[in-house]
């Protein structure tokens, strides 16, 4: 599973990606990116996961994700706030069928 975090400058979502990826499986992959790199990253992901600090930007995210079937979310805002890895890697796995 490949999983785009999206935040307004990709700084501290970048914090949150090394602990997602200590819980990840092999085949894993967790990049963080600013918004404005969003048109031109997304084709290489399975998941978006919006950091909550940009989640007024939900729908304009969807409206470029779900035509191409990659599902997006809000993480949460404790979950985010305690940088919880292995919970933001349980919140992507379960957007996926």
């Amino acid at each position: 599973m490949k999983v785009l975090l999206v935040c307004a400058a990709g700084m501290s979502t970048s914090l949150l990606t090394n602990a997602m990826m200590k819980s990840a499986q092999p085949g894993d992959a967790v990049e963080a990116f600013p918004i404005s790199e969003l048109l031109s990253e997304i084709d290489r992901f399975d998941v978006v996961l919006l950091g909550p600090q940009i989640k007024f930007k939900l729908k304009d995210v969807e409206d470029i994700a779900k035509p191409k079937g990659i599902p997006v979310a809000v993480i949460d805002m404790r979950v985010y706030g305690m940088m919880n890895g292995p919970a933001a890697m349980e919140q992507a796995r379960s957007l996926l069928p």
